[in-house]
């Protein structure tokens, strides 16, 4: 069974349930489908856009309530009316835009953050943004929203048990040098207690075989990609020992 259900929207996604108030972010990226913008927005409590993201704004689902960056992208192109979202100019050239976002929901006690648009395009800007995950550890929880899968990240000491259709693909990736003691049930390759490093052994397009997935890691933290359909035909490419 997947619990992936659209008519309840991102506040019921089985590897980011809704726990606390939340925030869609749209990031400047490459701009999601409106069926996947409509899924986060449903039953979040906040809705930003970073720069020019989602401009023009009335072309959205559902109206900005915040439009945050320094707007080097959206200069000249600033809307002002009663009727659109509130700005707010953070001229910080230490922070990226999506990051600027981060903070501000952070520091305004919103625990929940979903970035859509934050990955294609530049490899760079989609590292960087994966890399928030980690820098905003303990202030948010995150999770990347891309085109085709969820990305979330699981710290030491923590467990998930994710309901996912049999078949469904998932990755495994150290996010903060080596991540300890990973264990994994449920999987067509599992782990027990392994220890995963950047450039070694490799937990790539995993399939999930028994529902629930299991997962747990002692130490370290890891970066969890997970497909939002199964794949039951297409044979495996994890990476094995």
């Amino acid at each position: 069974m997947n619990d992936y259900q659209s008519e309840l929207g991102g506040a019921s996604c089985p590897i980011f349930p809704k726990q606390g108030p939340r925030a869609v972010v749209l990031c400047d990226g490459p701009p999601p489908e409106l069926p996947l913008l409509f899924y986060w927005l449903t039953g979040a409590d906040l809705f930003v856009c970073a720069d020019a993201a989602g401009h023009p704004y009335d072309d959205l689902p559902r109206m900005p309530d915040l439009v945050i960056g320094d707007f080097d992208s959206l200069s000249g192109r600033i809307i002002d009316g009663r009727d659109g979202p509130r700005y707010l100019r953070v001229d910080d050239q230490d922070t990226t835009d999506s990051e600027k976002a981060l903070i501000y929901l952070a520091e305004r006690g919103i625990q929940e953050a979903v970035l859509l648009g934050a990955v294609g395009w530049r490899l760079d800007h989609t590292i960087y943004n994966c890399q928030l995950l980690e820098r905003f550890a303990g202030e948010l929880r995150v999770c990347i929203a891309g085109p085709f899968a969820d990305t979330v990240r699981i710290g030491a000491g923590e467990s998930v048990s994710w309901s996912l259709a049999v078949g469904t693909r998932f990755s495994l990736l150290p996010l903060a040098g080596t991540a300890r003691g990973v264990t994994m049930e449920g999987a067509e390759f599992p782990l027990l207690g392994d220890t995963l490093e950047t450039g070694a052994f490799a937990t790539v397009s995993n399939r999930v075989a028994v529902s629930p997935l299991l997962i747990t890691v002692a130490g370290g933290s890891l970066l969890a990609a997970v497909d939002r359909e199964p794949e039951l035909q297409r044979g495996g490419s994890f990476g094995g020992r």
